[in-house]
C-alpha cells in the first residue's frame, strides 16, 4: 500500500501519513509511521504522538515497498524457502532461527501470518525490488496448495485452535517436486548465516534508500516488530559486532555458492572497505 499513491488522490496530501501495525496488534509494540513525499512534519508528529498514546513504539519510515520491517523480513522468509529446496528439514530451519534467538522460526512465522498473506507480500516485494526476491519454489508450491496456515489449521505445522501440534507429516509431499525426496542434515550455523545475513543485506539497502536514516531505527523496528533477539542488539548491531569485513566475506562466499540474491549491498561493500560500522556511518 503506497502512501504516496493514496495521497495523490487527496486535496490535502500534506495531512496524510501511514500507520502500519504488526500482528498480533495487541502484543506487538511497533508501529511504523510512514512519511509520504508530501506528508507534513505536523502530520508525522501527530501520528507519532497518537502511536505513543496507544502505548506503542513508533518508528518513522519513508514510503517504499514493504516499508522497513517487511522489506527486511522478505529475504529472510524467502531464504527459508531456498533452504527447504536444498533439502533442509522444516524443524531444522525453525530451530536454528530460534537458537539464534528469534521467537519463532521463519516457516512457523509464515503459518502465523497466513500463507496467503505471505505469498501476496512476497510477490509485491519481488515485483518492486527485482530478482533478488524471486520467490523460492517451495513457498510458491505451498501457496498453490491452498493451505492458509494457522488460521485454517494446517500449513507447515498442524494446529488445534491456537495450539501448534507439530509439523504436518504430509508437508514434504505437498512441496514435492520443489524439495528433494530425502532430507539432508544441514549445519545449524550455515542455516543461521543464510537467514540472518539475508536480513542484514536488505537492511543495508533500506538505509541507502533512505527508508530510515539511522541504524538504531532499523534495530529498534526489528526488535519491536519481529522479536529479533534484543540481546544481539538488532541485525545491524549484530553485523557491527562481528565486523562488516566478516559480513562481506560471508556474503561473497554465499553469492559464489547460491547466486546473486546474496550479492553484497553497496553499503556493506563501502563500509567494509572503509573499515567503518553501521552505527558510525548512520548515526542520524
Amino acid at each position: 500500500l503506497s502512501v504516496d499513491e493514496m495521497a495523490s488522490s487527496l486535496s490535502r496530501p500534506e495531512s496524510f501519513v501511514g500507520l502500519h501495525f504488526f500482528n498480533p496488534v495487541h502484543r506487538m509494540p511497533l508501529v511504523e509511521v510512514v512519511r509520504g513525499a508530501r506528508s507534513s512534519d505536523h502530520a508525522i508528529a501527530t501520528a507519532y504522538a497518537f502511536a505513543l498514546s496507544l502505548g506503542k513504539v513508533p518508528v518513522v519510515t519513508a514510503d517504499g515497498p514493504g516499508f522497513l520491517v517487511n522489506r527486511i523480513l522478505g529475504p529472510y522468509i524467502n531464504e527459508a524457502g531456498f533452504l527447504l529446496a536444498d533439502g533442509a528439514r522444516v524443524d531444522a530451519i525453525d530451530n536454528a532461527a530460534k537458537r539464534f534467538g528469534m521467537p519463532v522460526g521463519p516457516l512457523q512465522l509464515v503459518d502465523e501470518v497466513g500463507i496467503d498473506v505471505s505469498q501476496h507480500a512476497g510477490q509485491e516485494l519481488y515485483e518492486a525490488l527485482g530478482s533478488r526476491l524471486s520467490p523460492a519454489l517451495p513457498l510458491v508450491a505451498l501457496a498453490e496448495s491452498g493451505r492458509l496456515g494457522k488460521k485454517a489449521g494446517v500449513g507447515f505445522y498442524r494446529y488445534e485452535g491456537e495450539k501448534e501440534k507439530g509439523i504436518d507429516p504430509d508437508i514434504y509431499a505437498v512441496l514435492s517436486p520443489t524439495v528433494p525426496d530425502d532430507r539432508v542434515v544441514m549445519d545449524e550455523h550455515e542455516i543461521q548465516i543464510r537467514l540472518v545475513l539475508a536480513m542484514v543485506n536488505e537492511a543495508a539497502r533500506a538505509l541507502d534508500a533512505d527508508i530510515v536514516q539511522r541504524s538504531s531505527d532499523v534495530d529498534l523496528a526489528m526488535i519491536m516488530g519481529t522479536g529479533f533477539p534484543p540481546f544481539r542488539g538488532g541485525p545491524l548491531r549484530f553485523a557491527d559486532a562481528i565486523h562488516l569485513r566478516v559480513v562481506l566475506h560471508h556474503l561473497e562466499e554465499l553469492e559464489g555458492r547460491y547466486g546473486a540474491r546474496f550479492a553484497p549491498a553497496d553499503g556493506i561493500c563501502r563500509l567494509a572497505h572503509g573499515d567503518h560500522s553501521f552505527y558510525q556511518s548512520f548515526a542520524g
